[in-house]
């Protein structure tokens, strides 16, 4: 039984972009979703980005149908919206798999044979304007902490931890990047770095320089990677069990982009 189907929306409002679990998703709160979570006008969003958050904001409504709840119920705020997620997959699907012995050790063993380039420890601030994150960075330099600040006022999921990303490997990321973390000393922040989904801020915590990582850590690390896309498999198998479950509709004539989501027709 196919469970998420494109309709063509004939005889649907044209307001209504979805629906999921039979429960109409109106455009306008689409649009406010991509507004908050890229900073930028809906209509100036690409179609590939626009296509991709409209996936997540589906998979997130079937997420709380599966709660049991509204969807009017949980605002268009992206960090709200990652807790009520997070929530969903403790209390329906419950913890990821267990890490085990054997994956550890095949792991540490490929990083120990490894040379691994010149790394940086980091975190971020997350803010939808250059005007903010300006700001924000005038602050810390002031003598405000870098997390306090991500608790504030960043939009990125991790804003209540501090905004922690962990170890980049040199040349895993945009030039523009790349050129700003890595010339950083050890606890200075960058200027502000335009994204997709707004400014980012960096913050360098620790410098590793190329060579062979001690088996420490290559343990630390290691079982920090399993369980980080142990928990994202069964993230995405949890959504993706929600999806059939409530049955997605996507309207594809109401949308003002060029659809290319998940949902859209082979």
């Amino acid at each position: 039984m196919a469970a998420v189907v494109l309709a063509a929306g004939c005889g649907v409002d044209e307001t209504v972009v979805a629906r999921v679990d039979g429960v109409e998703v109106d455009v306008e709160r689409v649009q406010d979703y991509l507004e908050k979570v890229t900073g930028n006008q809906w209509a100036d969003v690409d179609s590939r980005v626009a296509s991709r958050l409209l996936d997540q904001f589906l998979e997130q409504e079937a997420a709380v149908m599966a709660l049991k709840s509204e969807p009017e119920e949980v605002s268009t705020d992206a960090v709200e919206r990652s807790v009520v997620l997070l929530r969903f997959v403790e209390e329906v699907c419950g913890p990821p798999p267990t890490v085990t012995p054997a994956e550890i050790a095949d792991a540490v063993a490929i990083r120990m044979a490894d040379i691994v380039p010149e790394q940086v420890l980091i975190r971020q601030l997350l803010l939808r304007g250059l005007v903010e994150a300006q700001e924000a960075r005038a602050r810390f330099d002031q003598g405000e902490e870098f997390t306090d600040l991500s608790r504030e006022l960043s939009i990125a999921p991790n804003a209540e931890s501090g905004g922690a990303i962990g170890w980049v490997v040199r040349g895993t990321q945009p030039e523009h990047i790349e050129s700003e973390i890595f010339s950083l000393d050890v606890g200075r922040v960058s200027q502000p770095i335009e994204g997709p989904a707004g400014y980012h801020l960096f913050q360098v915590l620790e410098v590793r320089a190329s060579g062979k990582v001690s088996k420490a850590v290559a343990e630390a690390e290691a079982l920090r990677d399993l369980e980080s896309a142990g928990s994202s498999e069964h993230l995405s198998r949890c959504v993706d069990k929600a999806v059939k479950q409530a049955g997605v509709v996507v309207f594809e004539k109401h949308l003002w982009f060029e659809y290319r989501g998940r949902f859209a027709e082979d």
